[in-house]
């Protein structure tokens, strides 16, 4: 019987091309959190998108650092394995075909059998490298070709060992990376060459083990980092280190449900961000700080968008996987250390990308619950410095943050996206005030209060939409609330005026009240997803996602659309948040290539699946308080490692047709909400549905 681990294809959302997301996904087999993932790669005329499932072609395995096709991938490597002379060096020579449904796609091991070569090519992963096993069917000799379109460079050591570096530069500051390689092979080396950029390695054997070890720090980091371990006993480890994780969640009842996306969900999660930190010899941490181009100890992670984690990610973490949050956030204060700022998105280093700085988003809410108390002082002075400077370069930092005192705001035309930007820099206001009062720092606490209510200052009364203003305050003339971009960052100005995570009650009294408020949400759900392409010039990739997906203005395939869902519960119809929720993952959440209604995006959109399965929502991050949804099995238990227990949930009449949640209990008393700290104090969460919802008389 196959386990968990064995049953997650990691091919699921990785059918894609520019134009169109079904996630954007890779096949990542790696670590959890792992500094390398490995992927087959099937094409290298499509650009960042160099996997396709349906395309039965083998180029290779590709050592990637990719966390998205939108940032695109650095400091990689082409491993592909042959048998007999090749004269040509372009991939459309070298490449083979492969069996779709005779490969192995899982998180722990990758197996793929070329039909060309007639060789069988096995990876299993360590957080800084591999093994892998080669076996050639037909008994040839055979050769590795290791690739880079820039070029490597690779010298032999002895008998059965290489190094070599792949050189490159950070795509935004344009600063020196490299990535030291380390190989080490069971037969020994008859023959190293080049081909044009490649180098070519040959044996006299048939059956080969390769251990394979990385660094961004040196050549001997990159041999310490080189696993001693045969393929199997490192497959092993890497099982383990994955159920270390996927086991915190056992669905006990699946109610006939389909777990495979579920398990599938669980292991996006666990992918970033990524390590960027080594251990050296003596056990300390070290990695490179890309600022200075020196080695310097401490934890560094990267990899990650915090405008989509911050929503999801997080906050699952915060549950299941605290000791690690604790973790990224060492490593997030040793950004700040070295460069002044928090980061905003990473890969290696910033990219300068996205609105706001919604990091302040996984502080607040990892103080609100106590992750790593040590370091909140630490963190609310590094959130205070990055909030009130502005970086000339426009890549660190809050843009804008002096004319944002000034004003209150960011004006049109000399700021992109300026209606996103501003209502971010309030809820980041809000999460400094958060912090600033767990600190005691009360005259501060009320200082960001107040700017967080910044947002006010953007509502239109007249059209009940956030709009964009000039410096004098007056609106851009020609609006139109269903126009993407411009003034909004990967939506309309319908799904940015719900951006308001942390004050839903001030939202509502700008909009006119509760009942006006509702009429909103129901007219978003039942409107036609028109859209228009004003501030792009052509149709992106989210607006198509939307009006192929089926929920009105909903627009789920993208991160500003999180939390729409669950804001049914602060309306005067709490009861379709559940309807919603279980159209949503029916109709928009597929086990399968298409399995993602959009961008998954570093986890969150898995995250968000995750939680929407539980039955509960964070929908203010940086709040002590869940939302509530519906459970999508009859019965799961989570693991909370901060009170070392389980939780247990419960979702009785489970049935496809029963749509609307009665009742809920924790620990068997009524709730209409959920707080942090009574569920990690709680050992049974009780949903109660029903065919029709409960009329309120």
């Amino acid at each position: 019987m196959k386990t968990i681990l064995e049953q997650i294809d990691t091919r699921y959302g990785s059918n894609n091309c520019h134009a169109y997301s079904n996630g954007n996904t890779l096949p990542y087999t790696g670590l959890p959190f792992g500094m390398n993932y490995f992927v087959p790669q099937t094409t290298d005329n499509q650009g960042a998108w160099f996997f396709q499932p349906t395309i039965p072609l083998f180029q290779g395995i590709r050592l990637t650092h990719q966390a998205s096709p939108w940032i695109g991938d650095y400091a990689w490597l082409l491993i592909t394995p042959v048998t007999g002379e090749m004269i040509q060096s372009s991939l459309f020579h070298r490449q083979s075909s492969y069996r779709l449904n005779d490969a192995t796609f899982n998180p722990h091991h990758l197996a793929i059998h070329s039909e060309r070569y007639q060789i069988r090519t096995e990876l299993t992963p360590t957080t800084y490298g591999a093994c892998l096993k080669l076996n050639s069917l037909k008994q040839q000799e055979l050769s590795l070709f290791l690739h880079n379109e820039k070029g490597c460079s690779f010298e032999q050591i002895d008998s059965y060992s290489l190094r070599g570096t792949v050189q490159d530069v950070t795509e935004t500051t344009r600063r020196p990376i490299k990535l030291y390689i380390h190989l080490r092979f069971s037969s020994p080396i008859t023959v190293v060459r080049q081909l044009d950029l490649d180098t070519v390695v040959t044996f006299a054997a048939t059956d080969i083990e390769v251990q394979l070890g990385t660094s961004y720090i040196s050549h001997d980091q990159a041999l310490w980092n080189t696993p001693d371990l045969h393929f199997e006993d490192c497959k092993n480890q890497a099982k383990e280190k994955w159920n270390h994780y996927l086991h915190r969640f056992e669905i006990s009842d699946s109610g006939g449900n389909d777990t495979r996306m579920f398990h599938h969900a669980l292991y996006r999660t666990f992918l970033f961000p990524q390590t960027f930190y080594e251990l050296d010899p003596e056990g300390q941490e070290i990695h490179l700080d890309l600022a200075s181009n020196q080695v310097r100890p401490g934890k560094f992670f990267t990899n990650n968008g915090f405008w989509d984690t911050f929503r999801t990610s997080f906050p699952l973490f915060s549950l299941v996987a605290p000791e690690q949050y604790a973790a990224f956030l060492e490593g997030f204060l040793q950004m700040y250390r070295e460069t002044g700022y928090l980061p905003k998105w990473l890969a290696p280093d910033e990219r300068g990308m996205m609105p706001g700085t919604l990091i302040d988003g996984v502080i607040a809410d990892a103080c609100t619950k106590q992750i790593a108390p040590q370091l909140h002082e630490q963190l609310f002075s590094a959130m205070l410095e990055t909030a009130q400077k502005t970086d000339p370069n426009k890549i660190f930092g809050r843009q804008g943050a002096a004319i944002y005192q000034q004003l209150g705001y960011l004006p049109y035309p000399q700021f992109h996206e300026s209606v996103s930007h501003t209502l971010d820099y309030t809820y980041s206001d809000f999460c400094i005030a958060t912090v600033a009062a767990a600190l005691g720092q009360d005259s501060i606490a009320e200082e960001y209060r107040q700017q967080a209510q910044n947002y006010r200052q953007l509502f239109d009364p007249e059209t009940g939409y956030f709009r964009a203003k000039d410096e004098n305050g007056n609106w851009r003339p020609g609006f139109s609330p269903s126009s993407w971009g411009e003034d909004y960052a990967e939506c309309s100005s319908i799904q940015a005026s719900l951006g308001i995570l942390h004050d839903i009650d001030g939202l509502k009294q700008v909009m006119g009240g509760e009942a006006a408020f509702t009429d909103y949400l129901v007219r978003l759900c039942n409107s036609q997803p028109f859209f228009e392409v004003t501030g792009y010039g052509y149709e992106i990739h989210e607006m198509s996602e939307m009006a192929t997906q089926h929920f009105g203005q909903l627009a789920i395939s993208n991160q500003p659309s999180f939390h729409i869902p669950y804001l049914f519960q602060k309306s005067l119809h709490p009861e379709y948040t559940s309807l919603i929720i279980k159209s949503i993952r029916k109709e928009s959440f597929q086990p399968g290539f298409d399995a993602y209604p959009g961008d998954e995006d570093n986890g969150s959109m898995s995250a968000w699946y995750i939680f929407s399965c539980l039955g509960f929502y964070p929908l203010c991050p940086g709040k002590n308080e869940y939302v509530c949804g519906v459970p999508h099995f009859p019965q799961l238990k989570i693991y909370l490692p901060t009170t070392d227990k389980w939780l247990t949930i419960n979702s009785y009449d489970n049935h496809p047709h029963f749509n609307f949640v009665k009742s809920i209990t924790l620990d068997g008393k009524p709730v209409t909400s959920l707080s942090h700290t009574d569920l990690l104090a709680a050992t049974q969460l009780d949903f109660n549905l029903s065919w029709l919802p409960e009329i309120k008389i």
